[in-house]
């Protein structure tokens, strides 16, 4: 049954995508100006995975507000930036599905409990060695910084001898008369 539900949950993001993709590429479109809540797509594939508090909540993101108690209509002017962040975490959510899925397919048995204690795991592994490859790279930038400024040091006085030099020259080609 979890890989049943999952499927659902995929299918749902994989709708949500296609509506901000579709808000994004052409809102003009009346058919994107408007979202009835009694089509099949909506009921079959949404509303009967994802709680109708969550679906609001995505769709206010995106940009729209609930006009009737059956239709969602784009009625302000939307943050473009919002939809497109929103529209990127819907596709992460829906590659992360489908990695848990394969993950599943590919046990012997397809115990989605196990396979999703495996995944935490190894977000938890890779987050505890990013913060282990963080630090070395904070001493190196460190590092390199102090050299960087040993080299400035050594370089500045050089500069300042080659500009005092210039000066001069320029303060003595100003007296020259030209003929």
């Amino acid at each position: 049954r979890g890989g049943s539900v999952l499927r659902d949950l995929l299918r749902a993001l994989e709708v949500l995508e296609l509506l901000c993709v579709n808000l994004l590429l052409s809102p003009w479109r009346k058919e994107i100006r408007s979202l009835k809540t009694f089509t099949g797509n909506f009921v079959y594939y949404i509303q009967s995975v994802l709680p109708d508090d969550i679906v609001k909540t995505i769709l206010e993101k995106i940009g729209y507000i609930a006009t009737t108690a059956t239709e969602f209509s784009l009625v302000k002017k939307r943050n473009n930036e919002e939809t497109k962040q929103t529209a990127f975490e819907i596709f992460l959510a829906r590659i992360e599905c489908e990695t848990i899925l394969e993950m599943t397919n590919e046990e012997k048995h397809g115990n989605l409990e196990k396979t999703l204690q495996k995944r935490i795991q190894m977000h938890q592994h890779h987050g505890d060695k990013d913060k282990e490859d963080q630090i070395p790279q904070r001493e190196d930038a460190e590092n390199l910084e102090s050299k960087e400024n040993s080299k400035t040091s050594l370089c500045l006085p050089t500069q300042q001898n080659s500009s005092t030099n210039s000066d001069t020259s320029f303060e003595d080609a100003g007296n020259l008369k030209i003929k």
